[in-house]
């Protein structure tokens, strides 16, 4: 044991490497797991232990090996019959999932960030409340007013200050950048798309929120439907929507084309991305991409998830494929299950 750490300190390292082992080695687990999806949006991210073996001792019974730990097979159970449960800081999750996953390091595009003042006490003032009197430079003008006046005796070295020696700490205005984000999720919900694809969208569109607030605490969401019209809804309604009719796929990108003009690039890093089973009306592909070009070169990130139906005719990948698919700041996906969710996620967010 390395000298200076205590036994309980050993074993507490010890058990947050098995909490960060288990993350990292059910990852894709976590990913679809809906029974996370409420907990993340606290500062506690509830990790189960299945394996974790927890000893019970049992009165009037001899310590047979293995008591305690379950018979062979079974799974280790805590107080009560529930399994083990270790609790970790939403960010240390994320940055796991993140490790875990390869998934990409966000970075602000260009300015992307807006200045707002803050008070920091750097500055001295000869009044202020009592809370904030700053001793040392009370005693030092004391000092000086003692020296100067004939006052003080090295001998007897008492300083009593006076009214005029009182010194406080005041505050400064000091500016400070805050990069900041804006989201726009744009879901497809013809006809088409069933309630199986339905979920696929919500486990990406969750995780993408997530790492992109991790990076740009400061984020705001929009959220868009369509079918052959785009509209904006709340994020309650986004994934409890049921249209039908047909898709154009453009109606999406023109109204979030239109949203973002609230958002400056100068002052925002915008990021859009978009849903659909691939599947659009005939003719409207020209449209759809006419505007991508538009939006590209102002977004930090474009990101389209064709998700497979057995309706869909799965176009729009390839189109996009083709004529953007080299382009910065694109991100294309397939999803044909759940077993596709991590590699499209690092996909969509540029990894």
């Amino acid at each position: 044991m390395p000298e200076g750490i205590l036994p309980i300190e050993r074993d507490l390292l010890r058990f947050k490497e098995i909490v960060r082992g288990e993350v990292k080695k059910r990852v894709r687990e976590f990913l679809t797991r809906e029974e996370l999806f409420g907990q993340v949006e606290g500062r506690l991210v509830s990790i189960p232990l299945p394996q974790l073996e927890i000893p019970k001792i049992v009165h009037g019974e001899p310590l047979g090996e293995g008591l305690g730990l379950g018979g062979p097979g079974e799974e280790a159970l805590g107080p009560g019959g529930h399994i083990p449960v270790a609790e970790l800081e939403l960010e240390e999750f994320l940055d796991l999932v993140g490790e875990a996953l390869r998934l990409p390091r966000l970075r602000p595009k260009g300015e992307g960030e807006v200045t707002e003042e803050a008070l920091r006490h750097t500055t001295i003032a000869r009044k202020g409340p009592r809370g904030l009197r700053h001793v040392r430079r009370t005693l030092k003008e004391s000092l000086k007013r003692a020296l100067q006046s004939g006052e003080y005796r090295p001998e007897d070295p008492l300083l009593v200050p006076e009214r005029e020696d009182l010194r406080y700490k005041a505050p400064r205005r000091k500016p400070i950048p805050h990069a900041q984000a804006v989201v726009l999720f744009a879901l497809d919900v013809s006809g088409s798309m069933r309630e199986e694809e339905l979920k696929l969208v919500k486990t990406l569109s969750f995780w993408i929120t997530l790492w992109i607030k991790r990076h740009f605490p400061r984020l705001e969401r929009r959220y868009l439907l369509h079918d052959a019209e785009a509209w904006e809804v709340p994020e309650e309604e986004f994934f409890k929507a049921r249209e039908g009719g047909g898709t154009r796929i453009s109606s999406a990108l023109l109204l979030a084309e239109e949203i973002l003009k609230a958002y400056p690039e100068a002052f925002y890093n915008r990021y859009l991305f978009h849903f659909s089973d691939g599947e659009n009306w005939q003719g409207d592909t020209p449209l759809a991409l006419e505007a991508l070009r538009r939006l590209l070169p102002s977004l930090a990130l474009y990101g389209y998830a064709q998700v497979e139906s057995p309706y869909g005719q799965w176009h729009f990948l390839e189109e996009v494929q083709e004529a953007l698919g080299g382009s910065e700041g694109v991100a294309l996906a397939a999803v044909r299950g759940r077993e596709d969710l991590p590699v499209a996620l690092k996909r969509l967010l540029g990894g």
